[in-house]
């Protein structure tokens, strides 16, 4: 069974990473100005279930579907790719995998995400899990 994150996961993490480690020359705002809805949707998606099982089978794809409803649900008023980019190697974290890649092609990858056309988001996805199968290895 993967351990998905929480909300608490991303606010006691990922946010302050990424407040501390990746704010650069944009500040990342403060947890409690989120668009909560936005924010708790992004995280249950990778959960989403019929008939007692996930939609979303495989953990590389579970992994897709977080990083890209975190990018694309804007559910921050600022600094969501870099947080998606955390959340994305935390969740892998908690399942025992680490993303072989640097945090600039993680990034670029992240940007792509934000220019797509969400009536491309299924071949997004197939690329992120792709991606992520690709280049993830056990702890």
């Amino acid at each position: 069974m993967p351990h998905f994150l929480t909300l608490e996961d991303v606010r006691d993490v990922c946010h302050v990473y990424a407040q501390a480690q990746l704010t650069h020359d944009e500040p990342i705002p403060s947890f409690d100005t989120r668009y909560s809805e936005k924010l708790e949707a992004a995280l249950a998606s990778p959960q989403t279930y019929i008939d007692h099982k996930f939609i979303h089978f495989s953990m590389p794809r579970q992994a897709a579907v977080l990083f890209y409803e975190m990018i694309k649900q804007h559910p921050l008023l600022n600094g969501n790719k870099r947080i998606a980019c955390v959340s994305l190697m935390v969740f892998l974290s908690l399942n025992d995998r680490w993303l072989k890649t640097n945090w600039k092609e993680l990034y670029d990858i992240a940007v792509t995400v934000a220019a797509s056309r969400s009536d491309n988001r299924e071949g997004m996805l197939q690329l992120l899990t792709d991606f992520i199968k690709n280049n993830t290895v056990e702890k």
